[in-house]
């Protein structure tokens, strides 16, 4: 299986809805609803990402099967950071090791051509303890839990933990 990791265009919009109504479906998969993938939030974060951020797309035969995502928020003072980072890949393609390739081009990506950002933030159910241990296996550490925090579509309160990446290759901000 040959994958291609590429940045994002606003041309994936079809085919980023697509992925996400999938992985929304899984349960547990991400923390959107079906119902709330749409065309404005795909474009949102697609557009914050090339703006100031980072998104990368995994192809496999021409099907963008993956996406991994995080942009810089807003506040001057978060300049330093890449935050709202979700990665999804389609349930057929899942514990292939395409979301492994797609999160390692992106550190590597941000290690080479984002100097600027010292963290990348995420968020992770605590009680998905696999994916805990991947995301500790690619560097990142566990600055904490947010005690229900959660309210799922089942109206079943959740636990994420806030995790953080830091880029050894940052070299500091400039004005």
């Amino acid at each position: 299986m040959d994958v291609n990791i590429r940045h994002t265009t606003d041309q994936d919009y079809p085919a980023l809805i697509s992925l996400y109504h999938e992985v929304a479906k899984i349960s547990g998969g991400i923390i959107r609803t079906d119902r709330e993938i749409d065309f404005d939030y795909i474009s949102m974060f697609i557009e914050n990402s090339m703006k100031k951020g980072l998104s990368l797309a995994a192809e496999i035969d021409n099907r963008v099967v993956g996406e991994i995502h995080a942009y810089t928020p807003e506040l001057y003072a978060f300049r330093h950071m890449l935050s709202d980072l979700t990665i999804v890949v389609h349930p057929e393609f899942q514990n292939q090791g395409i979301g492994k390739t797609l999160f390692m081009k992106f550190l590597e990506i941000v290690q080479k051509d984002f100097l600027h950002i010292l963290r990348i933030e995420l968020y992770v159910r605590e009680e998905n303890s696999p994916i805990v241990k991947f995301y500790e296996s690619l560097g990142f550490i566990n600055e904490g839990r947010q005690k229900n925090k959660i309210l799922n579509a089942l109206n079943e309160l959740e636990t994420p933990l806030h995790m953080a990446w830091f880029n050894p290759s940052f070299n500091g901000i400039s004005n």
